[in-house]
């Protein structure tokens, strides 16, 4: 065995705690890298197969000549497919009672459609023979009970139809049950979708003819699918389409693609801070032993040994360290299914495990002990910091040579005052003497407090952001407690009725309607909604925390992602496309910041002017409908239950929505956060723990010398362990200034990645959060640095002043 193989081994040996901690970081940090990436990468492909499988549209174009835009757009190179069919949103009662505004979509019968194929769980596909047999997707199935055999009522011609339930199934275009993308996150039983044969759905939506084209690409097509769908669309206005949405904004994908962009961010981020922090040990732990071992270095040198040859010993530490804790954790991190917290928290179809142990790229844990193995998303021949103490002093044969840590320091330090001054107060003056003697010392110290208090910030201002959120949208923006489908538009006699109710204290009316919004060349698909002027059921919030605005009489109001997306600005005019080939123009009044979904708003009036018409009966989303509403708010204190009865038992309501549903069914979801916020403050606690371990215990190793110096100068163990755990948690207190401002920002930073027209998220971090955070690590780093005071107390002060001497 080498010379420097029997010095690495002894090396590793001679303080193994250090370098436990690091593989301890190591360890998790490819563990949680493994398990999120891999859970990534199956869920993105999975839903990719389940697409590729059932033929999942990549343009799907309402209104219009349908037959014509197919024709065009069957004859288009990059087409595969194209399948024209019925869609309306329409009132639906389910078998126990309950109401809602479901959507029915028309199917062929006897064979499934060349797009938008549906997988049937139980019961049969759709056939001639049963004219009035449905298929039910499996969210709604699941919440109503719906089996073959049982019946569901459709309003349709003025009376609710009965529609025998035949099957069940599952629908690429319904993975997530949202209703559209401005309702990307229906509560429970508030939104459903039935399957049923062509013909009846035509009869549903009183049309003649499809009012829908569904369209899939080949592969190639596929390739340039921006350009292919740009002129499919063109073409579709042409013969007079009213809206055409891309695969990536249809709105179950779009909130799935959301929610696996969300969590491919933290599927990176967060294993990087614990590969941060074990770099950052790796670094103390090898800056403190070539310190310990430059007259070493020195001997080697001049005994022969080339720089690389001693460089490459004391990387082999470092690489040691990553290989001992990358290795045991990649099987573990290849193989676990953890999904994405979409799928744990929502009702959404996630795919099956399809490549359980597929290969991946370098595990990014070896990078913090080798020179070359780097992480996937690392920047490109990054270094290691495993190299850098090693090539900075293996040069060098100079013995250590810190003024500080003489004798004389420490004897004066004793008395209470550094060579040449005079402190007034003995203790203070070593303590805040400490941390400025090594400042580099001091520096990697607080790194390791800011990668702590990051993870234990994030997590948790992610929870307060949450929060906040929910609040902001139900406590301040939605206001009306109830909103009620209505068979026409609500007259002032309708609407005393149901402020006469009891419970109820006031009602007003509303319209909703599909839209395009076009501006410029670009165009946004959305909902057109009118409230009465001076309404009290909805708030209109301005961007940037500028209060509320009222409805303006003329023009629209915007959602801000719309700024973004058409590169509008207030004053601008912009081109409603409505259904039926209808148009306006009218002027942007401005735009509002609101939490879930990105609408229009316009005073009732205008809609009415726009967009004429009862409500109710007419097709939904594909030539579209306007639908009428009332939205009421309660007495407080009122019985709900007891209101929903009353309201739904009224003439002329057609379906009833609890609009605090959803608020409650998000209350629900929180329940699941907190054990991912659990998980992940266990995890800061435990990262805090280590960084903190590696770094205090090498910085009293330091200084052990100068410790026993003063311990043989007289200063009792108790006292210089308070003074120790003084300046420590002093530095700690430096580093958590950093590390709460540099929380904050990657707080800000994390939910961006969540961010988009769908929801909107604010970080608002409540104060006592900061000052929980900064005193966790407070208490961390007093429990880390006890086992260093300990091994500080079994010094042998004769052995120590002998080795100080020589």
């Amino acid at each position: 065995m080498s010379v420097l193989t029997v010095k690495l081994l002894r090396d590793l040996r001679r303080r193994p705690a250090q370098l436990v901690s690091v593989v301890v970081l190591v360890m998790l940090g490819v563990a949680l890298f493994g398990a999120s990436y891999d859970a990534y990468k199956n869920l993105d492909s999975g839903y990719q197969r389940l697409f590729e499988r059932y033929r999942f549209a990549d343009l799907t174009v309402s209104g219009g000549d349908t037959a014509a835009i197919a024709r065009t757009a069957a004859a288009q190179p990059g087409v595969a497919a194209t399948a024209a069919r019925t869609v309306a949103d329409v009132p639906m009662r389910m078998p126990d009672g309950s109401t809602l505004v479901g959507r029915v979509i028309g199917m062929p019968t006897g064979s499934q459609p060349a797009v938008d194929k549906v997988k049937v769980l139980k019961g049969r596909y759709l056939d001639a023979s049963a004219p009035s047999g449905v298929l039910a997707e499996k969210h709604i199935a699941g919440h109503a009970h719906l089996t073959p055999g049982t019946k569901v009522g459709v309003w349709h011609g003025g009376s609710w139809q009965q529609m025998d339930v035949r099957g069940t199934a599952s629908s690429t275009e319904y993975l997530w049950p949202a209703a559209s993308r401005q309702d990307a996150l229906p509560a429970p039983g508030s939104f459903g979708v039935l399957f049923v044969p062509e013909p009846l759905a035509e009869k549903i939506a009183g049309t003649a003819a499809p009012n829908q084209v569904a369209v899939y690409y080949t592969g190639a097509g596929r390739g340039h699918a921006d350009r292919l769908g740009a002129a499919l669309t063109a073409a579709a206005r042409g013969h007079g389409s009213t809206a055409a949405v891309a695969r990536a904004d249809q709105p179950s994908n779009a909130a799935l693609a959301e929610d696996i962009k969300g969590f491919a961010e933290l599927a990176v981020l967060f294993p990087l801070l614990f590969l941060a922090a074990a770099g950052v040990a790796v670094y103390v732990v090898l800056t403190r032993r070539v310190a310990r071992d430059r007259v070493v270095i020195g001997t080697l040198r001049a005994s022969g040994f080339r720089r690389r040859t001693v460089v490459a010993h004391y990387l082999a530490t470092g690489l040691a360290a990553g290989l001992a804790g990358a290795v045991p954790a990649s099987p573990p991190g290849c193989c676990s299914p953890a999904p994405s917290p979409g799928c744990t928290a929502t009702r959404s179809a996630c795919p099956r495990r399809s490549c359980p142990c597929a290969p991946r790229p370098a595990s990014p844990g070896s990078a913090t002990g080798s020179p070359r193995a780097r992480s996937p998303r690392s920047p490109p021949r990054c270094r290691p910091a495993a190299s850098r103490p090693p090539r900075r002093c293996a040069a060098s044969s100079r013995p250590p040579g810190d003024a500080a840590s003489s004798p004389g320091w420490a004897a004066s330090a004793a008395s209470g005052a550094s060579p040449g001054t005079a402190a007034p107060s003995p203790t203070a003056g070593l303590v805040l003497r400490g941390p400025t003697r090594q400042f580099r010392r001091t520096l990697y110290t607080m790194t390791g407090v800011v990668l702590a208090l990051v993870l234990i910030l994030v997590s948790w201002g992610m929870l307060d952001s949450s929060k906040a959120t929910v609040s902001r949208q139900f406590d301040q923006v939605q206001r009306q407690d109830a909103e009620l489908t209505l068979a026409g538009p609500a007259g002032s006699s309708d609407l005393a009725g149901l402020a006469a109710t009891s419970g109820v204290r006031a009602a007003e009316p509303s319209a909703q309607v599909q839209a395009t919004v076009t501006a410029g060349g670009k165009a946004y698909s959305t909902a057109l909604v009118g409230y009465r002027p001076g309404t009290a059921m909805h708030r209109f919030l301005a961007p940037g925390g500028g209060g509320a605005r009222p409805l303006p009489a003329s023009g629209v109001l915007l959602g801000d992602a719309m700024r973004g997306r058409l590169g509008a600005a207030a004053g601008d005019r912009v081109t409603l496309r409505l259904p039926g080939g209808r148009a306006a123009t009218t002027t942007v009044a401005g735009f509002v910041d609101e939490p879930l979904g990105t609408y229009a708003y316009a005073s009732l009036a205008q809609v009415d002017a726009w967009a004429p018409g009862t409500a109710g009966t007419g097709p939904g989303p594909g030539s579209g409908g306007r639908r009428d509403t009332a939205l009421v708010r309660f007495d407080p204190g009122a019985d709900r239950a007891a209101v929903e009865h009353a309201l739904s038992a009224r003439p002329g309501v057609l379906a009833y929505t609890d609009a605090h549903a959803l608020e409650h069914t998000m209350d629900g979801y929180m329940k699941l956060f907190y054990v991912f916020v659990a998980v992940m403050l266990a995890f800061g606690a435990l990262l805090a723990f280590t960084v903190l371990f590696a770094t205090l215990s090498v910085n009293l190793a330091e200084r052990g010398t100068e410790l026993a110096t003063l311990r043989a100068s007289g200063v009792g163990r108790r006292r210089l362990a308070r003074l120790v755990t003084t300046e420590n948690l002093l530095v700690v207190a430096l580093g958590a200034i950093p590390g709460l401002i540099i929380g904050r920002l990657a707080t800000g930073a994390f939910l961006g990645a969540f961010n988009s027209d769908l929801l909107a998220f604010h970080a608002d971090i409540r104060p006592a959060t900061f000052a929980w955070s900064a005193l966790a690590v407070l208490v961390v780093a007093f429990l880390a640095q006890r086992p260093g005071l300990r091994s500080l107390a079994r010094q042998n002060l004769a052995a120590l002043v002998r080795e100080r001497s020589g």
